[in-house]
């Protein structure tokens, strides 16, 4: 089968634990890519502008699902957006100042916003993920659609904090693990899947025609979606078990090996033990 998308989560994924990548190395893989027609993916709850960040050579060539799946870009061209509506966002809010130890992002289309009582040390910890962050008084304030909002949470109760915020807006927003103590709120009905599923349907591509590269929960669906859904060597066990198709882990370079054995000759490598 002619694979023509491939699609990367970032995170625990196509970056190392350093946050880096061999751009030498993408760029001449990319190269290939764009000569086989294969369209080359960036997905990722992060915001479109830190993703575009990490790839300024070719940043207006790639095709981007930000914020989850509630924000699409092919290059510089908007496809889809969705944001969460008016009560579920209110309801966020009014839920985070009863739990103000929460660390809180606030994410729209082109900005993202952190309250001015978050400890500068937390606001500058995260400044890689929130490029250009503005300080807010009140989340309220925001008069943008929010697509998401991002929490930090360090401690063992993540499960039980993550219910908190699903049952005040009657789960009407999706709460998703995004990894690393990092969780997500996002519209009920976006997730990574959705936004394969999108591209898929615009590119007229069959589920046999896509790769996908995912390491945390919020890239189930978007692994569920395609054929060839591959998992990190480096996820967890329960992520792991759940796919055929595994990838080395993101310090071995994993999605890296993968689509260049696909390049060199078509072959679908898998290192599923």
């Amino acid at each position: 089968m002619t694979i023509r998308m491939i699609a990367v989560d970032m995170d625990g994924t196509f970056l190392n634990h350093e946050s880096c990548y061999d751009h030498a190395r993408f760029l001449k893989a990319y190269g290939q890519m764009k000569e086989k027609g294969i369209t080359f993916v960036v997905a990722s709850g992060n915001p479109l502008r830190q993703l575009k960040g990490n790839f300024p050579e070719v940043a207006d060539e790639l095709t981007y699902i930000a914020e989850n799946g509630a924000y699409i870009v092919d290059g510089t061209q908007q496809l889809f957006l969705d944001a969460l509506d008016a009560d579920n966002v209110q309801a966020i809010i009014a839920c985070l100042k009863a739990h103000p130890d929460v660390m809180c992002w606030a994410c729209t289309k082109d900005q993202s916003y952190a309250l001015n009582s978050m400890s500068q040390e937390y606001f500058e910890m995260f400044l890689p993920y929130f490029p250009g962050v503005k300080r807010i008084e009140d989340f309220s304030l925001i008069t943008d659609p929010i697509l998401k909002f991002a929490l930090y949470l360090p401690e063992k109760n993540v499960v039980e904090r993550m219910a908190d915020f699903a049952s005040v807006t009657d789960d009407q927003v999706h709460v998703v693990d995004s990894g690393h103590y990092c969780v997500d709120l996002i519209p009920a009905h976006i997730n990574k899947g959705e936004g394969m599923r999108f591209l898929m349907e615009r590119l007229h591509l069959s589920q046999d025609e896509v790769m996908a590269f995912g390491d945390a929960g919020n890239d189930v669906e978007m692994l569920k979606s395609v054929t060839y859904g591959y998992v990190m060597a480096n996820a967890k066990a329960d992520m792991r078990e759940q796919f055929a198709y595994q990838a080395p882990s993101n310090d071995d370079q994993g999605v890296m090996q993968i689509i260049e054995a696909y390049l060199a000759d078509g072959t679908i490598l898998n290192f599923k033990e």
